[in-house]
């Protein structure tokens, strides 16, 4: 018979301290695995992200990891307490012996946990003890009461899940989280406020696909290169939030707020919808990071000076998934994978050679961008570029 561990909680998020603490429930308590259980209502508190949300996050986050399992024995609605996930437990692992795990200071109140001596029966616990926490008169209590019930050494982590949802709402990668669990929070606006009912009432549904487009694709590419998850997603979700207005309350806007003085970008919708968006991006939906506004404002003929952000969502917008097939695609989404400046700049010459073939002039401050972002590149990644260039003829 398996004797497995299980891990009970919100889970909202899971973070790092939950996984170590896992571990080491495993390694000290001769466990043949630990199960996490990610409870749908708690009877505790109520939780931030949805259950399906923190189920999906916990799978993500034990992909990797050797002895770690996942139960939805939580996961019925109503309020739940941990007598009433044993039975969904037994039918997920039959051949299992169970072993909660808590810390030293819910020892004194589990004796009057609810169905507590049928509880006992069907588990034991292992305690991890707790500074501050006198545990010797509450462990003789509850083993009294007929818990079975041993100590670990007190497991500190210096992880917290407040401290995660408040970083998160201000749009900060969280430390202490697992790549793919970020990266998720990113995609599904977890822990920030909801702006996807307001932007499908401000685009039409092909508009709004390919924002969700540009969203996964920054945030694929900050994940690639290193850069602020959190804010790449939200600049991809908002950098095209002016689309859905007409050229002429564009530019009235633009001339009412002098957000460009630029008369080329004033008669064209292509380009005025980025300054504009920036706009509205601080006004309607509160966003003060200049990082991100940036990201918006540049997102259509960068500038130069550009930040590795804002390189970020101007590749995502032109290499995203639902982008219909077009001439160089291909090779922007090979060398944003190893060089945003490289990708930048190969963009930049497709617009060009397009340009030229439908007698149309490029816009000049490009030329400025181009040069900055050519002057950031590495040799290698000249070298990648001119291969490129020269598979693309140019």
């Amino acid at each position: 018979m398996q004797k497995l561990g299980v891990l009970g909680g919100t889970f909202d998020p899971i973070h790092a301290g939950h996984i170590a603490l896992a571990r080491e429930a495993l390694r000290r308590g001769d466990l043949d695995g630990v199960i996490l259980l990610p409870m749908a209502r708690p009877a505790h508190r109520e939780a931030d992200a949805s259950a399906p949300d923190r189920l999906a996050m916990c799978r993500l986050a034990i992909e990797d990891e050797k002895g770690l399992l996942l139960s939805q024995a939580g996961m019925a609605p109503g309020v739940k307490y941990t007598w009433d996930t044993i039975a969904p437990l037994r039918r997920e692992f039959p051949k299992a012996e169970f072993v909660f795990l808590i810390g030293a200071d819910k020892l004194v109140s589990l004796p009057y946990w609810y169905q507590a001596e049928q509880l006992f029966s069907q588990c034991g616990f292992l305690c991890f003890a707790r500074s501050g926490v006198a545990a010797e008169e509450a462990l003789d209590k509850v083993r009294r009461a007929g818990a079975r019930i041993e100590m670990l050494p007190e497991f500190r982590t210096p992880y917290s899940a407040s401290m995660i949802r408040l970083q998160s709402a201000q749009y900060q990668d969280a430390p202490g989280l697992n790549p793919k669990v970020l990266a998720y929070m990113a995609l599904h606006s977890l822990y920030q406020p909801d702006f996807i009912p307001k932007l499908k009432t401000m685009m039409n549904p092909h508009r709004f696909q390919h924002t969700l487009g540009v969203r996964k694709e920054a945030v694929r590419l900050a994940g690639i290169h290193g850069l602020p998850i959190q804010k790449a997603a939200l600049a991809g979700l908002l950098h095209d939030c002016a689309k859905g207005m007409s050229m002429k309350d564009m530019a009235r806007l633009a001339r009412e707020e002098h957000l460009t003085e630029d008369e080329s970008t004033l008669t064209s919708g292509a380009l005025l919808h980025a300054p504009v968006g920036a706009f509205l991006a601080k006004k309607e939906f509160g966003i003060r990071d200049e990082d991100v506004l940036n990201a918006i404002r540049s997102h259509t003929v960068g500038r130069a000076g550009m930040s590795r952000l804002e390189m970020c969502v101007f590749v995502a917008d032109a290499t995203e998934e639902n982008r219909e097939d077009y001439k160089g695609l291909a090779q922007l989404r090979r060398l944003s994978d190893v060089s945003l400046p490289a990708a930048v700049y190969r963009s930049f010459q497709l617009t060009q050679e397009y340009l030229r073939e439908t007698n149309r002039a490029f816009d000049p401050s490009s030329l400025k961008t181009m040069a900055y972002v050519k002057g950031l590149m590495t040799p290698e990644e000249k070298r990648l570029l001119a291969l490129e260039e020269e598979e693309g003829g140019i």
